[in-house]
């Protein structure tokens, strides 16, 4: 019954996202993305103020949730001219506003759990916005693909890790933080997490073109990178939550917990991606 629902809840996310991201590319209004980031952030900030709580590290919550879409548009707007500016005065907003907090430390943790929170969610998620936009002068369809190959990517890994650690787990990968993650399941996991990225590479020519006839190992190189990095936010995220002695962050999506669970690995994957195929192999 809870695999049912986790399909089903995952199935009708996936295609929301699967829905604005082709509108976005197909007719050229790529901006529209920017709700979807906006509100996954939103809804994660939020639990993210609930787990900081939970710690007793309460944050000023209004004051925390306006940078959200501040960043987030930010992002946007202007071209992204203004992104480093505004994430900078948020940061020293995050600063100044616990500095007069004593003691101390209740002061000092509070500084530095805004402004993680800060880098954590929105400013990890803008890369996810620089992946769709693609580079310039290739059509929008291409920055479309470009969103779907990651994702495929990252819930392949997901998927593949949770099937293939539950059919066939029996070495522990992380004992101490997340007792069910086995080292089976993570080699299942990068499997599943590279053919995602073949499949999101059909969808266009220009990635057939490149995968296919140029670069088939630079999609074995990344997936494995992606993987990697998908497995260390989703470790994190349960480190984070042990802390904070709760099993999910929250219950926005019935069967998977709340938003911060969902995106937990695609945040440490998306600099990841878009470090490799733009900076290294200058495709996007």
């Amino acid at each position: 019954m809870n695999l049912l629902k986790r399909l089903a809840s995952g199935i009708i996310a996936g295609g929301v996202i699967f829905g604005v991201l082709y509108v976005g590319a197909r007719f050229d209004i790529r901006w529209i993305a920017g709700f979807v980031i906006l509100a996954i952030a939103y809804l994660a900030a939020v639990e993210y103020l609930q787990l900081m709580r939970k710690l007793d590290i309460p944050l000023a919550a209004p004051e925390f949730l306006i940078w959200i879409p501040i960043l987030v548009g930010s992002y946007i707007a202007f071209g992204g001219r203004y992104a480093e500016l505004a994430l900078l005065l948020a940061i020293a907003y995050q600063v100044l506003r616990y500095l007069s907090v004593l003691p101390h430390r209740t002061g000092f943790l509070q500084a530095v759990a805004g402004v993680f929170g800060l880098l954590y969610i929105p400013w990890l998620l803008h890369y996810f916005y620089l992946i769709y936009m693609g580079a310039e002068g290739l059509p929008p369809h291409v920055g479309g693909v470009n969103a779907v190959v990651v994702l495929l990517m990252v819930w392949g890994y997901d998927a593949g890790a949770y099937f293939v650690g539950t059919a066939m787990g029996r070495h522990q990968a992380f004992p101490n933080v997340s007792p069910k993650k086995t080292w089976e399941g993570v080699a299942g996991g990068v499997v599943v997490a590279i053919v995602g990225g073949i499949v999101g590479a059909t969808f266009s020519p220009v990635w057939r073109e490149f995968i296919f006839w140029r670069g088939f190992h630079h999609i074995l190189i990344c997936g494995f990178f992606v993987s990697c990095a998908t497995q260390l936010g989703d470790v994190f995220a349960s480190k984070l939550k042990r802390a904070a002695d709760v099993k999910d962050s929250g219950t926005f999506l019935p069967g998977h917990g709340g938003a911060l669970d969902r995106i937990d690995g695609l945040l440490f994957a998306l600099p990841v991606f878009y470090f490799y195929f733009h900076y290294i192999l200058r495709f996007l």
